[in-house]
C-alpha cells in the first residue's frame, strides 16, 4: 500500500544552487577567517616593505621590480602546470585590472611615502577604500549597500582615523605625496571593481602573472626615464624585495581575489579598515613603536565596525 501523496506544495524543496543554507553559513564564515586574517596582515606588512625598500630603491623602481620578479615566478609556475595564458579580450581584461590593482596602487603609495607622507597616513587614505569600493559599486555592480553596511563603513573609518592620528604631522610638503595616495586609492577602488566585474574567473596563477607583467610594463616607463632606474642591489635589499613581491603581490592579492569572487566588494574591502591597525602592530612589534591609546581605541571601533559590516547577509 503506498502512502498518500503530500500535498500539493507541501514537499521539500532542495535548496537552490550554490546558495548556501542558513545552517551552513557560519561554517563558511568561521572556515575564511584564516584567509581574512591573512589578507590583513599581508597587506599590512606591504606597508613595511615599502618603507624599508624605498631605502634602496627609488618608488617606481622599487614596483617595477617587484611586479616583474612576481610575474615571471608565477609565469614559470603557469608553464611547469602547462597552463595556457590568457589570450584576446580575456588578456585585455586582466591587464587593465593589473594595471590599476597593481601598478596604480602600489606604485603611488611608493611614490607619496617618498615624498613625505608618513606611512600611517598613507594606511589611512588606502583604508578609505571601503566606502570608495563600495560608492563605485553600487551603480557598476549593481550591489545593495544596506544601512548597517554603511555604518559599518563609517565607524571602521572613525576607528582608523583614531589609530593614525597619534604622532602624524602634516606639512604643505606632504601635499604632492598625498595627490600621488589619492591617486593610489583610485587605483584599487576601481581595479578591485574592474577586476570583480571582467575577471571574476581568473585563475590565480596565469590570471595574476599577465597582471603583475603588464603593471610592470606601466611602471618600468616613469622607472627608467624619471628615475633613471635608481636601485642599490645590497644583502639587505634581497630580503625585502623577495618578500614584496612573493608575498605582498602574489599571495596578498590572491586572497583579494579569491575573497572577491566569493563576496560583495563591499564586505570584502571593509577588511582593509583593519590594515593601518595591523600596520601599528607590526610596528611595534618588529620595529619597536609605542601603541598609544588612540590608536587601541581605533583598533576596537574598526574591529567593531568590520563585524558589523560582515555580519550582514548578501
Amino acid at each position: 500500500m503506498t502512502s498518500p501523496s503530500p500535498p500539493l506544495g507541501s514537499e521539500e524543496r532542495p535548496a537552490p544552487t550554490g546558495v548556501p543554507t542558513p545552517a551552513a553559513r557560519p561554517a563558511g564564515h568561521l572556515a575564511e577567517l584564516p584567509a581574512r586574517a591573512a589578507l590583513v596582515v599581508v597587506w599590512s606588512s606591504g606597508f613595511l616593505s615599502g618603507t624599508l625598500g624605498l631605502r634602496y630603491a627609488a618608488p617606481y623602481t622599487f614596483a617595477a621590480l617587484r611586479f616583474a620578479l612576481a610575474g615571471l615566478v608565477l609565469l614559470a609556475v603557469a608553464g611547469i602546470r602547462r597552463q595556457r595564458l590568457p589570450r584576446g579580450r580575456r588578456l585585455l581584461h586582466l591587464a587593465v585590472a593589473g594595471a590599476l590593482v597593481q601598478a596604480v596602487q602600489f606604485s603611488s603609495i611608493y611614490a607619496g611615502m617618498d615624498l613625505g607622507v608618513p606611512s600611517g597616513l598613507a594606511a589611512l587614505i588606502i583604508a578609505l577604500y571601503p566606502l570608495t569600493a563600495s560608492l563605485l559599486a553600487v551603480p557598476l555592480l549593481h550591489e545593495r549597500v544596506s544601512a548597517n553596511q554603511l555604518l559599518g563603513l563609517v565607524l571602521g573609518l572613525g576607528g582608523v582615523a583614531l589609530a593614525v592620528a597619534e604622532g602624524i604631522e602634516l606639512s604643505l610638503n606632504c601635499l604632492p605625496g598625498l595627490g600621488f595616495l589619492a591617486l593610489g586609492l583610485l587605483g584599487i577602488s576601481a581595479g578591485t571593481v574592474y577586476q570583480k566585474r571582467f575577471c571574476g574567473q581568473m585563475d590565480p596563477v596565469s590570471g595574476n602573472a599577465v597582471q603583475l607583467l603588464a603593471a610592470s610594463l606601466v611602471v618600468l616607463v616613469p622607472a627608467l626615464l624619471a628615475e633613471g632606474w635608481d636601485v642599490h642591489f645590497t644583502a639587505a635589499y634581497w630580503p625585502v624585495l623577495l618578500w614584496s613581491a612573493l608575498v605582498n603581490s602574489i599571495i596578498g592579492v590572491g586572497l583579494l581575489y579569491r575573497l572577491l569572487q566569493r563576496h560583495g566588494t563591499s564586505q570584502v574591502s571593509s577588511l582593509f579598515q583593519l590594515v593601518p591597525m595591523s600596520t601599528a602592530g607590526l610596528g611595534a612589534l618588529l620595529l619597536g613603536q609605542r601603541l598609544g591609546p588612540l590608536t587601541l581605541a581605533g583598533l576596537v571601533l574598526a574591529t567593531a565596525g568590520t563585524l558589523l559590516t560582515h555580519h550582514v547577509r548578501r
